[in-house]
C-alpha cells in the first residue's frame, strides 16, 4: 500500500517520503510543490476539506479540464449552465431596478458558482490523485516503477487536459463570435418602415393672403366628358357684405365710338372663405400648385387658390371647401391623403 512503513527494493525511503514521490509523479512539474502540503493536511486528518485554490478559482472549468477532472468537470459546467438560467431569469424580472444593483446581483452570484471550485478544487484533486498512485502500486513492483507509471500517464494525460481546454478556448470563441455577428448583422435585424414620399410641397410662414380667392369647381366625372365643358371653371365670389360697401368705378371711355374699358383693377381687399376646410400646401413654384390642383379637381373635390405675397415671393396656397360640417371636412381630408397628399382640416 501507499502509506506502508516497509522500504521498497531500490532505497527508497518509506512513509512520507514515498507518499511524497508518488504525489509528485502523479502531479507532474506544474505547482506540484503548492499541493504537497495541503495533500500533508489532508493525510494527516484522514480526510479532505475546503483549501482556498486562486488557480481553480480563476480559471475554473480549465483548471478542472488540465488536471483531469472530467467528472468535477462536467458537474461545474451543469453549475454554470443553471447560474446563467438564473441569472437571466433575475436579470428580466428585476427590469425596474438600477442597471448597478442588477448587474451587482448577477455578479454575486457568478462569485458564488465559482467559489466551489475555488474551494474544494484542492479536494478533489487530492482525491483523484490517490486514486492514481493506489493503481499504479497494485500494478508495479517498487515505489519507482509506479513512479514512472504516474510519470508517463500523467504526461499524457496532462496533453489531453491541454487539448480539452484549448478546445474550450475555441469553442467559446466561436460561440461569442457568433452572438456579435448575430446581433451586429442589420440583414437579422427588422427594417424601419419606409415612408411613402408626398408631392414636392413648400410650406413656409407667409403673410396673410392679400389677393381674393378663388373657388375652383369639381369636374364631374364622367366616361365621356363633353368637349365644350372646361377643365377647371374659376368663379370669382362675391365680396362679404359690409357697412360701408365699396364701389368699384367704371372706366370712361377715350373718346366716342371707342369700346368702353371691362372693368377697373380690383382693390386689394381679403376675401375669408366661410365654413369648414382642408388646408392641402402652401406652393412656391406655380406648376406644383397646379398639379396638386388638377389631381383634387379630377378627383371630384371643391378646391380654393389662394395667390399670396410672402417675403420669398409670390406663392400659391391651396385648399378644399368649404363645407358646413367638421364631418365633411373631414371626410374629403381622407380623400385628399388617399391621394398621397397632405390634409389637414382646419375650423371656420
Amino acid at each position: 500500500m501507499v502509506d506502508s512503513a516497509t522500504p521498497d527494493e531500490s532505497g527508497t525511503p518509506a512513509g512520507g517520503s514515498v507518499r511524497n514521490a508518488l504525489y509528485r509523479a502523479a502531479l507532474g512539474p506544474v505547482h506540484a510543490e503548492h499541493y504537497l502540503p495541503a495533500f500533508a493536511r489532508f493525510d494527516e486528518r484522514g480526510r479532505a476539506g475546503p483549501v482556498w485554490n486562486l488557480s481553480a478559482f480563476v480559471f475554473h472549468l480549465g483548471w478542472l479540464l488540465y488536471r483531469q477532472l472530467w467528472g468535477a468537470a462536467g458537474e461545474f459546467a451543469l453549475l454554470f449552465a443553471a447560474w446563467a438560467a438564473l441569472g437571466g431569469g433575475l436579470w428580466w424580472l428585476t427590469d425596474a431596478w438600477p442597471l448597478g444593483v442588477r448587474v451587482g446581483l448577477v455578479l454575486a452570484l457568478l462569485v458564488l458558482v465559482l467559489l466551489v471550485p475555488g474551494l474544494f478544487g484542492t479536494a478533489l484533486l487530492h482525491a483523484q490523485v490517490r486514486q492514481r498512485m493506489i493503481k499504479a502500486v497494485e500494478q508495479s513492483t517498487t515505489i519507482d516503477a509506479a513512479c514512472e507509471l504516474l510519470q508517463s500517464r500523467g504526461h499524457r494525460q496532462r496533453r489531453q487536459g491541454a487539448w480539452a481546454v484549448v478546445g474550450l478556448l475555441v469553442g467559446g470563441g466561436a460561440l461569442a463570435w457568433a452572438l456579435w455577428a448575430w446581433t451586429a448583422n442589420p440583414a437579422d435585424q427588422p427594417a424601419p418602415p419606409v415612408a411613402t414620399p408626398s408631392p414636392p410641397a413648400e410650406s413656409v410662414p407667409v403673410s396673410p393672403p392679400q389677393t381674393p380667392a378663388l373657388l375652383v369647381a369639381p369636374i364631374p366625372v364622367a366616361s365621356e366628358p363633353p368637349e365644350s365643358s372646361p377643365a377647371v371653371a374659376e368663379v370669382v365670389p362675391p365680396e362679404p357684405a359690409s357697412d360701408s360697401p365699396k364701389t368699384v368705378p367704371l372706366a370712361a371711355p377715350a373718346e366716342t365710338g371707342a369700346p368702353a374699358a371691362s372693368v377697373a383693377t380690383l382693390p386689394d381687399v381679403r376675401t375669408r372663405v366661410q365654413g369648414f376646410g382642408v388646408s392641402v400646401g402652401l406652393f412656391a413654384v406655380a406648376s406644383n400648385a397646379d398639379r396638386v390642383v388638377a389631381t383634387l379637381a379630377g378627383s371630384g373635390l371643391p378646391v380654393i387658390i389662394d395667390p399670396i405675397e410672402s417675403a420669398r415671393g409670390p406663392m400659391t396656397r391651396v385648399r378644399v371647401g368649404p363645407f358646413a360640417t367638421r364631418d365633411e371636412a373631414q371626410a374629403a381630408a381622407e380623400r385628399v391623403r388617399a391621394l398621397g397628399l397632405e390634409a389637414r382640416v382646419y375650423a371656420p
